[in-house]
């Protein structure tokens, strides 16, 4: 996780590969640049596909990721940046303790939806 964040978001080269130092660097690609500051820009998308084989190998980790993403958005948003995390998981039985003081819940939508792979 730490590998793909830090290439994907261009993280710099002391990034820590550890959860504080994702949170450091978010923080600052999310707040201070990093990405589209034209009023008419997409801001930051982050998407995780298959979360829950990381969840299930990293429970703490992932949880602890997901907490980070939900602060850092809210404090992107509070400077009129954009930054959003989508979860994909393929188990209708995983569970997470709430992200950001909110609870996680199911795209009902999709969750019957065999086609939704």
């Amino acid at each position: 996780m730490h590998r793909a964040m830090g290439a994907a978001l261009d993280f710099p080269d002391y990034y820590g590969h550890n959860l504080d130092a994702l949170n450091d660097c978010l923080g600052d690609v999310a707040c201070y640049g990093g990405y589209d500051d034209a009023p008419e820009g997409a801001g930051l998308v982050l998407v995780f596909t298959d979360y829950d084989r990381f969840a299930t190998t990293c429970p703490r980790a992932a949880q602890v990721a997901l907490d980070i993403i939900a602060d850092q958005a809210r404090q992107a948003a509070v400077l009129r940046r954009r930054l959003i995390g989508l979860v994909q998981n393929n188990d209708p039985q995983i569970r997470f303790e709430p992200v950001g003081a909110m609870p996680v819940l199911w795209n009902n939508d999709e969750a019957l939806d065999a086609r939704r792979c």
